[in-house]
């Protein structure tokens, strides 16, 4: 039977000596950097649940909804993913302060039908290389 702490502690060495599957590891994650990651965000999110909010409140006054629903449950997760795309599309655009908020606020708003019914068109109107 092999010695298993002799093999553990070997590959221990091996990850802690700079090997290449030290680089691999994913971040480590703790409540702290959970918390920091809310207070870094939690403004932006909170923005993002307020623009679906009143998308949902549009769609209420349409008659397309019922304001007490269970589609008003969904539109939390929806918030917080749209608000983790717009935030990632202004990282891309390198765009800061008010112009981030923006972009995050109108990346909830459309959410993802309007995110993809947008992309379709601009597909469509730029697939073949030209402009229509």
């Amino acid at each position: 039977m092999p010695d298993r702490g002799r093999r553990g502690s070997a590959r221990h060495q091996r990850h802690a000596s700079g090997g290449e599957m030290q680089e691999n590891l994913p971040p480590d994650f703790s409540v702290d950097t959970l918390i920091g990651l809310i207070k870094a965000n939690g403004l932006l999110v909170g923005f993002a649940v307020l623009v679906r909010m009143l998308w949902h409140q549009r769609l209420v006054r349409l008659g397309q909804r019922r304001f007490w629903s269970w589609d008003l449950v969904w539109e939390i997760p929806m918030a917080v993913m749209c608000a983790a795309v717009g935030s990632g599309v202004a990282s891309y655009f390198a765009l800061e302060g008010s112009q981030a908020v923006a972009c995050i606020g109108i990346c909830s708003w459309l959410g993802p039908s309007g995110s993809q019914a947008m992309l379709d068109r601009l597909l469509a109107n730029y697939a073949k290389g030209q402009p229509k």
